[in-house]
């Protein structure tokens, strides 16, 4: 009930928010109406309603994000891509579309999931177009295992987009963030192997030496990497004394003895590992070493 006398006037400002999932095209016609007391004539009740009519849009702010946490990877070898699309509304946004074209270099299979509402494909094998659901605050997730042919040249990039589009009738308020390229550079895989063999006296309280040597067949040069790419723990029935290496960097902490280095295709390095034989030491004395260049390998003497 208001009171309105005469030249006066009341107003209402009424906030509304229209539920995120109502579809696009959605007419939404809101009449008000004012009425005269029983008591009080109105000359001209044509001008006593009024009707607002709008129409819904839906507009839906998506994004995507691509990582396979690597910069380089060896031809052959496995990677992993995280792809995750996400709605950060107004409006949900049934029916979008996640794409990712993988290069030919890739051989890939995929498994999906949703959280706060999202739907998607559970999984499958090559490219990625798939039909998804996203409501507001909802995100899908793919999980790409793909493999790098073996024939990839060294240096190649493999430059991978993964894209998320707003379904027909949708707008997208900031298209900048609805794709996401990931880059890794691909590195020939080198060829290396290794062997140990043992001289000296192997007897309790006898001189040893371990003689390494790590070789590179190519086709391409092993990089030289932050980490070490051999590492050998001595047994504990020797005890370490001294160490080489041809090439590289040799070092020991205690009885660990790791080398850093670089092998260039067709190269080798030879590593020395002078020890002796504890005096107690009974039975075979079996001492293993890893090298850890492109992949793990174990060499034991």
């Amino acid at each position: 009930m208001v009171n309105l006398p005469n030249g006066g006037s009341v107003t209402y400002s009424a906030t509304c928010t229209i539920p995120p999932n109502t579809p696009a095209g959605t007419v939404i016609a809101n009449n008000a109406t004012v009425a005269a007391p029983v008591a009080v004539p109105d000359p001209n009740t044509a001008n006593n309603t009024a009707t607002d009519t709008d129409t819904t849009i839906v507009s839906a702010d998506l994004s995507i994000t691509k990582t396979d946490g690597l910069t380089s990877v060896i031809a052959g070898d496995p990677l992993t891509y995280t792809i995750v699309a996400s709605n950060g509304g107004p409006s949900d946004a049934p029916g979008s579309t996640v794409a990712d074209t993988f290069p030919a270099s890739l051989t890939c299979n995929w498994t999906c999931a949703g959280a706060g509402g999202g739907t998607c494909t559970g999984g499958g094998s090559g490219n990625i177009n798939d039909s998804v659901n996203l409501p507001v605050g909802a995100n899908v997730t793919y999980s790409a295992s793909c493999t790098v042919a073996a024939a990839t040249s060294n240096g190649t990039v493999i430059s991978n987009t993964a894209t998320v589009s707003a379904p027909a009738g949708a707008s997208d308020p900031n298209g900048g963030n609805n794709s996401a390229t990931d880059d890794t550079t691909v590195i020939a895989g080198s060829g290396i192997s290794g062997t140990k063999t043992l001289s000296g006296n192997p007897v309790p309280g006898g001189s040893i030496t371990y003689t390494i040597v790590l070789s590179n067949a190519g086709p391409g040069p092993q990089a030289d990497n932050p980490g070490d790419e051999f590492v050998d723990v001595l047994p504990v029935q020797v005890a370490y004394v001294s160490s080489t290496a041809s090439s590289g960097t040799v070092a020991n902490a205690g009885n660990m003895v790791t080398w850093n280095g670089a092998i260039p295709a067709g190269g080798s390095v030879t590593i020395t590992i002078d020890a002796i034989v504890a005096s107690n030491a009974n039975g075979a004395v079996t001492n293993q070493g890893t090298i850890d260049v492109d992949r793990p390998l174990s060499i034991t003497n």
